[in-house]
């Protein structure tokens, strides 16, 4: 099972809101950033809009409201009244429209962006070695291409949408409350600039929990695919308590960290608050001390404090709502920031690089020679373990090759470098005198069958898995060839037959089952090169000896085939075994030559057939 960890004291690297909006505009396209400067630019004319509208209000009380009009002096300018107020009107109309437009233009380049992410990061993991795979837990890879990636979309829709239109308003509200006072601006404006820098702290606060966060949903998604595939195997050994157990540990640590973030973001909205209202009890004392002591207030609106008061405390308002809405988008978004660390690591993947000078097999000449040349691997890099050492041995082609050992002898391991799905680090493997490293793994693969004992299966009907292997065969060809391994017999049993849908990769079907249909696969697929692991490990002993008759009579005709096999009895008729222990090949020859010899082999046969 995989271990929890209680806690993580490693350094915690983080990416800024900056960093993934810099990072976004690498996947984006010639249109969507387009769309996005269109949408800023809209942002701009929304911002001053609105906050026109809002300096409107002082401006129109201090023009049309004197004391003079109050008190009946002058009369009233309904004329003009009636355009002023039509031109508020006009500002805030076109202020809706500007915020539609814009807002379709920025959600389209956002979630474009995404989708183009969530293709990048899906297309790395595929095109990754399997080392990659076997170091890196899948139910974590799971969660950043599944949870991450739409963190990151609704963060990337908030920042874009938002805070955009939020940083224009602050900068048209700041030219506008410096408009109405300059010298009052000159007190405001700084105190409210060094309370923001100090929100800005909290900010920073609440991004290395959410980042914790984000990485222990990865180990959770990880434990709970690993603990519902393995149920049978945790209700067999009585572990219910023990994995639940292990899943509340990471489950507490989740809440730890989603706490702490929280503390931090729900601490920023009462704090604004008080804020707000304290600038407000400022503003009115410093407007009431200049009055008194006749200081000029050095604005547009001159001295009318009633106008003043009213234009300047909107303008305040429109300011620091505007901020706190800022700072809470930012604070909601830290989820998708942290998670911007996650996918990062995914879409930056440095890919296996292109072979220099590759070479190609055809299929109409090739012929099916494979030679091991002193080949050496290891799994761990900075292990001293090797799991192969010096491996040689030459396959003629159309004959059939046996590989035999104990467990952890290193058999599935040269099938594994065979299929190029890992590198050797030293020695030759060559496939009609090509070395194997030049030819290009979707050629090889083109002209290599593989049938392994965990038989993968795609929820699809019978049928279109077996066609995986050959997409042109007639479905006449697909019975035929079921016919060959007896999968035919159970697929009929079905109510659907051939129709029948596989289910959750194979799980309305026997590991036997799935194993024929592997095999069925093979014939059909009809490549140069077969390689059987442990291909009929499941059947039953009758099925078996039908497979093998079809294997040796048919299926391995004219094809050069790798057979791994724990049974002894399969492999008797193999043209060559080799026989490995400890990552070497310790004997090799056919099954009366390696029985003569009484080695290794002999004392593994005899130990089969006691």
């Amino acid at each position: 099972m995989i271990k929890v960890k209680k806690s993580k004291k490693e350094k915690v690297t983080t990416v800024s809101t900056i960093g993934l909006l810099k990072a976004s505009l690498k996947f984006m396209s010639a249109n969507e950033k387009k769309s996005l400067i269109y949408g800023l630019v809209l942002s701009f004319f929304e911002a001053l809009l609105y906050t026109f509208g809002t300096a409107m209000t002082g401006f129109i009380i201090g023009w049309f409201f004197t004391k003079d009009v109050i008190a009946n002096k002058a009369p009233f300018n309904t004329p003009m009244f009636i355009v002023s107020m039509a031109g508020l009107a006009l500002s805030f109309g076109l202020y809706l429209v500007t915020r539609m437009i814009q807002n379709k233009l920025l959600l389209s380049a956002s979630f474009r962006t995404t989708a183009k992410m969530r293709e990048v990061a899906s297309k790395n993991l595929l095109y990754m070695p399997i080392s990659y795979h076997d170091k890196n837990k899948v139910g974590d890879q799971i969660s950043t291409l599944t949870n991450d990636i739409n963190n990151i979309a609704l963060t990337m829709t908030q920042l874009f949408n938002e805070t955009s239109g939020k940083i224009f308003k602050v900068l048209f509200a700041v030219i506008f409350m410096l408009c109405y006072s300059i010298t009052l601006s000159a007190i405001v404006l700084p105190v409210t600039f060094a309370f923001c820098a100090l929100s800005w702290l909290l900010l920073a606060k609440a991004r290395v929990p959410y980042i914790k966060m984000t990485d222990y949903f990865g180990d959770m998604n990880a434990y709970v695919e690993e603990m519902l595939k393995n149920t049978k195997v945790t209700q067999s050994f009585d572990k219910e308590n023990e994995s639940f157990n292990n899943f509340e540990i990471i489950a507490r640590n989740v809440k730890k960290q989603s706490f702490i973030g929280d503390v931090y973001s729900k601490f920023f909205d009462p704090w604004f608050v008080v804020f707000s209202n304290f600038l407000v009890l400022i503003i009115l004392a410093i407007s009431l001390l200049f009055k008194i002591n006749n200081i000029n207030f050095v604005g547009v609106v001159g001295q009318d404090v009633t106008a003043l008061i009213i234009g300047y405390i909107n303008l305040m308002f429109t300011f620091t709502s505007t901020v706190q809405i800022f700072f809470n988008i930012v604070f909601s978004t830290q989820i998708g920031v942290a998670s911007t660390n996650r996918i990062f690591k995914l879409v930056g993947l440095e890919l296996p690089a292109d072979i220099e000078n590759p070479m190609y097999l055809k299929a109409s000449t090739m012929r099916g020679h494979v030679e091991f040349d002193n080949v050496s691997f290891r799994y761990n890099k900075n292990s001293n373990k090797y799991q192969l050492k010096n491996a040689s041995f030459y396959a003629k082609p159309g004959k059939v090759i046996a590989i035999v050992g104990p467990t952890g002898a290193g058999k599935t391991t040269i099938i594994n470098l065979l299929s190029k799905f890992y590198d050797y680090e030293a020695g030759s493997i060559k496939i009609d005198g090509l070395e194997l490293k030049q030819i290009p793994k979707d050629n090889l693969l083109e002209l290599m069958t593989v049938v392994l004992q965990d038989s993968f299966m795609f929820n699809d009907t019978i049928m279109n898995n077996l066609k995986v292997a050959n997409p042109n065969a007639t479905d006449q060809e697909v019975i035929e060839a079921a016919n060959i391994t007896s999968a035919h017999h159970f697929i009929q049993s079905y109510k659907n037959g051939y129709q029948t849908v596989i289910e959750n990769n194979g799980a309305n079907l026997s590991q036997g089952e799935r194993q024929l249909l592997s095999i069925t696969r093979a014939i059909l697929g009809d490549k140069k090169i077969l390689v059987l692991d442990e291909a009929t490990s499941n059947v039953d002993s009758n099925t078996e000896k039908i497979v093998q008759d079809a294997l040796q009579n048919s299926i391995m005709k004219n094809k050069t085939s790798f057979v791994i096999a724990h049974r002894l009895s399969t492999i008797r008729d193999a043209d060559l075994i080799l026989v490995v222990n400890d990552g070497q090949i310790i004997e090799k020859g056919n099954h009366k030559e390696l029985m003569a010899a009484q080695g290794f082999y002999y004392n593994l046969h005899q130990s089969q057939f006691k």
